[in-house]
This record gives structure tokens, sequence and C-alpha cells, in this order.
């Protein structure tokens, strides 16, 4: 069947979601942007709220936090590995 909905967090230290991240976002396909962060936002995507949705499978990198909360939904939602912070570049 595949993927029917890719959604989206994103962490907002300022309150604003960079246009950049956005432009990505549109890219790439996501459906939905939720502006929050870290462990709480993984613990959201994994159980779900009244705003974000429960989701199948949780990926992308994240610090020692998000790692142990990784860790803690492993078996309640897919993960794609417990790994330590990273920095990304395109070239």
């Amino acid at each position: 069947m595949g993927v029917t909905e890719v959604v989206m967090v994103v962490p907002t230290p300022r309150g604003e979601i960079n246009e950049l991240v956005l432009a990505a976002a549109c890219i790439a396909g996501v459906d939905r942007v939720f502006t929050i962060g870290g462990a709480q936002a993984v613990a959201a995507l994994a159980y779900g709220t009244e705003s974000v949705p429960k989701v199948d499978k949780v990926v992308g990198p994240g610090n020692i936090y998000v790692a142990t909360a990784k860790r803690h939904v492993f078996g309640q939602v897919g993960i794609d590995m417990i790994a330590g912070p990273s920095e990304i570049l395109v070239v």
C-alpha cells in the first residue's frame, strides 16, 4: 500500500519555522508539519495527541534525549535506529 501521509516535526527555538526547512519539506512531499522537537516530539508521534497524529514509524537524527525516547517507544512504533547526534551536509 505504501506511505499514505508523511508527517514532519521541527523545533522552533524562536517560534518560527525556517522558510528553507518548509521548502525542503514541500520538495520531499511532507503532508503535515508540527512545531515540536526533541523527546517530546518522539512521544507525540509514537502515542498521538489531540493535535499530533500517532504514526507508524519515527525516523531522523537527534540528540541523546531523542535517542533515549526512540529507545523507549521501540516496539510501539517502528524506528530507523538509535543513533547519536549528527550533522547533515548537502553538497
